[in-house]
């Protein structure tokens, strides 16, 4: 006859049904967790993206970083339509000049002015013209129809004499320069060929030096460099506006809803790191949205230069566009990280400290010294910059009060490893844990907290009692 399995004793049954209750309650409690910080996200980032400051900033920076991506396409439109052929004749009365005929005298014109490049459209269009038609050619010159003439006569002692005829003022002739150094030149080959030099012999005294230029293989084009120094004021500064105006935007919310004693309501709802990481989620959220298409507008105008500028230019598009295309990109993906991790990181921070006052009025006393550090930052920017690649500026790189703005300069200078961006952004990660410890204990006093603010050492005595 077998027996009944026995029953499970009465305290191992309730250790099991209390054991599932908690596993139950922990679920249910994890679930309330996050659908009160998603409820808190919504509501803040509809407070963000509704305010009228909020569509019509995001709109003028776009229409900026549009106008900003197509520079290189204007100033070029520009430089072509500026940089039209200049048109000059010359009337040559000395008759042979250096040994050379009216044709190879204008040859010799042509190589001296527009050089010896076969790219492009040369500068200058050289033609000549008889002397019977002097007095046609100068009225021309008056009327605007002609650029430049110049004559070419024979002084009293047989040495040449140049005069020349243009309608630009003087401050503005940058044409001058050149036909001066082109008289002297002139004047110096017809002298020693009457001395009995042939004109192969006097080239000569005008060959150039054997001079071998060496520059480091990183050299970059001065453009280049230029457009570097551009894009890392621009991050830089785009990264300080952001995290300051939204990063005080957080703090001064959280003062507003405990002057308000909204706050009072609100953590009957949700818990004081609810409401931390609600806010601070919330209003970032709203910030990235507007980086975000500000990085993506940025990045499908810089596409669309080089199919335009093929359009306009031809064969002479390229150039400065492409360098930006290629390294403008990769600059705003880590714009758009670094301002991520710069914003969590100070967001966190003035979310705490605007937790510990009273009043609204004095938010921007308690996140003083976060803001200031901020300010710094942006301001180490400009030694950086002129300064690049130094030991205190990679030492700063690394402090994560600095690391952003830092950063962005230096891969804009292109004095950066991948290897560093890979481990500040590591430190960032490890700064911002730090920080939402910091704030949590912080935002947990303060919340309910209508007394005097605690001075320092009784700041950080409350959190590391807390």
């Amino acid at each position: 006859m077998s027996k009944n399995p026995e029953e499970p004793p009465e305290k191992e049954r309730s250790a099991q049904e209390h054991k599932a209750a908690a596993v139950s309650t922990d679920n249910a409690a994890a679930q309330n967790n996050w659908r009160n910080i998603r409820l808190i996200i919504g509501r803040e980032y509809k407070n963000q993206v509704t305010k009228r400051g909020y569509k019509i900033s995001t709109v003028l920076l776009l229409a900026l970083v549009v106008i900003a991506a197509f520079i290189p396409t204007i100033i070029q439109l520009v430089t072509e339509r500026t940089n039209a052929q200049i048109q000059v004749v010359v009337v040559n009365n000395a008759g042979t000049v250096a040994g050379l005929n009216d044709s190879a005298l204008v040859s010799y014109i042509n190589t001296d002015l527009n050089g010896t490049s076969t790219t492009g459209t040369p500068p200058y269009a050289i033609t000549s013209e008889p002397s019977a038609n002097l007095s046609s050619l100068q009225s021309q010159v008056n009327n605007g129809n002609l650029d430049i003439l110049l004559v070419l006569e024979r002084g009293p002692n047989q040495g040449l004499r140049f005069t020349y005829y243009t309608d630009t003022s003087s401050p503005n002739d940058s044409n001058l320069p050149k036909i001066q150094v082109l008289a002297g030149q002139l004047t110096f080959l017809d002298t020693a060929y009457h001395l009995g030099l042939t004109l192969a012999q006097t080239s000569s005294l005008f060959a150039p030096p054997d001079l071998t230029i060496m520059r480091p293989q990183s050299a970059r084009p001065a453009n280049e460099v230029a457009a570097g120094y551009v894009l890392a004021f621009a991050g830089a500064y785009l990264i300080f506006m952001a995290v300051a105006a939204y990063a005080s935007s957080v703090a001064a919310g959280v003062a507003e809803e405990k002057s308000s004693r909204v706050m009072e309501i609100l953590v009957n709802i949700a818990t004081p790191f609810q409401l931390l990481a609600g806010k601070i989620l919330g209003i970032g959220a709203a910030c990235l949205t507007q980086m975000g298409a500000l990085v993506a507008v940025g990045i499908g105008a810089l596409l669309l230069q080089n199919p335009i500028q093929s359009a306009l230019f031809g064969s002479n598009s390229g150039g400065l566009s492409q360098y930006l295309i290629g390294i403008s990109i990769p600059f705003y993906l880590l714009l758009l990280v670094y301002f991520l991790l710069n914003f969590l990181f100070y967001a966190t921070l003035f979310a705490g400290l605007g937790a510990m006052v009273k009043r609204q009025e004095e938010v921007n006393s308690a996140i003083q010294v976060p803001l200031m550090l901020l300010i710094s930052s942006f301001g180490l920017v400009y030694l950086e910059a002129f300064s690049p690649n130094t030991i205190w500026g990679n030492v700063l790189s690394y402090i994560p009060f600095f690391t952003s703005e830092m950063m962005l300069v230096r891969i804009g200078l292109g004095v950066v490893a991948w290897w560093e961006i890979v481990v500040t952004i590591a430190i960032m990660l490890a700064a911002i844990a730090a920080s939402v410890w910091f704030a949590a204990r912080l935002y947990r006093i303060g919340v309910l907290n209508y007394g005097q603010w605690p001075g320092l050492r009784q700041l950080l005595k409350m959190v590391r009692t807390n």
